[in-house]
Parts: structure tokens; C-alpha cells; sequence
């Protein structure tokens, strides 16, 4: 049976909170800028897509030459 939510705030919180727990459970470690990035998502102001662009752009940026 599918979860409801009252708002999408709501379920974006469930989902993240899934997602982060799933990664503990592999041993992944969120760093501190994930952790923001995901605050900011679930408060609707950033989206997934700008999230994985920004991260693309600091691993280009940070990748030896």
C-alpha cells in the first residue's frame, strides 16, 4: 500500500531519509554539502537535477589534470 502525504515536502523528506538510511546501512558516510543539498531539496529549494549538476561541476573542477 502506497505511503500518502499531506504535502510534497513531506514526501521528499520520507524519500531522502530513506535514501540516507540506505547508505548507512552500505557504510557511505554523507558529507556536509550533501547533507545541505538534501535540506535544501526537501524544503524545495534545490532539485535533484541541480543537485547532481553542481556535484558534476565540483568533481570536474576538482579532478587532477
Amino acid at each position: 500500500m502506497p505511503t500518502k502525504f499531506a504535502n510534497q515536502s513531506q514526501a521528499r523528506q520520507y524519500n531522502v531519509s530513506n535514501a540516507v538510511a540506505s547508505a548507512r546501512i552500505e557504510g557511505i558516510v554523507p558529507t556536509k554539502q550533501l547533507e545541505q543539498n538534501l535540506t535544501d531539496y526537501v524544503a524545495g529549494k534545490k532539485s535533484i537535477a541541480q543537485i547532481l549538476e553542481e556535484t558534476k561541476q565540483r568533481y570536474a573542477a576538482n579532478r587532477p589534470k
